[in-house]
């Protein structure tokens, strides 16, 4: 059994191969070094140019296959399941500005989607508030004053804080600071 090629790699190989050769027969010829074939060549000047013109053309290379490279990362390609397309270090939602939901004095919260759900919530003094992660990414759920904080949460890690004093906090996800919620306790 052998697995058939994509077409694009294979056009890809294609066109890098000629690309070689096309540089091969005019550095042969001398046209990378400023002279025609008719010119005859400087002793020790040829090995020189081909040297930097060789690292010249490594580093153009390069600097191709990183473009495909990051190409593909932001397409999804390299989706390791942190959400790397949508900017797992930083990625997420800010849902501070949602509808406020009335809680009671045992609540949830849930990490999923790099969103907390409910992002606004609103509950009495003497709450129970468990934060829940759903994602394979890892997740906390911090105070923006760092008055309270859960701990790094991994996917099915779940916390439960009390909050005793009125208050009203913005917190985040330090390890996505754009994961934003609020919760308010009366």
């Amino acid at each position: 059994y052998r697995e058939e090629e994509p077409a694009s790699a294979r056009d890809l190989r294609r066109l890098r191969a000629l690309a070689h050769h096309k540089f091969t027969r005019r550095l042969q010829s001398g046209a990378l070094l400023g002279r025609d074939a008719a010119t005859p060549p400087v002793e020790g000047i040829a090995e020189m140019t081909f040297t930097r013109t060789s690292s010249l053309f490594l580093l153009l290379l390069a600097l191709v296959v990183s473009a495909v490279a990051l190409t593909s990362m932001g397409l999804g390609g390299w989706n390791m399941g942190w959400g790397v397309g949508r900017g797992h270090m930083g990625g997420g939602a800010n849902t501070s500005s949602a509808p406020v939901s009335i809680g009671s004095t045992s609540e949830s919260v849930a990490i999923r989607d790099f969103a907390f759900t409910p992002g606004n919530l609103q509950v009495p003094v003497g709450a129970k508030l468990t934060w829940t992660n759903y994602d394979t990414a890892p997740h906390d759920a911090t105070a923006k004053d760092r008055t309270w904080g859960t701990g790094i949460l991994n996917k099915g890690e779940s916390k439960t804080l009390t909050f005793d004093k009125a208050g009203d906090y913005s917190y985040y996800c330090t390890v996505h600071p754009s994961m934003v919620a609020r919760l308010q306790v009366r």
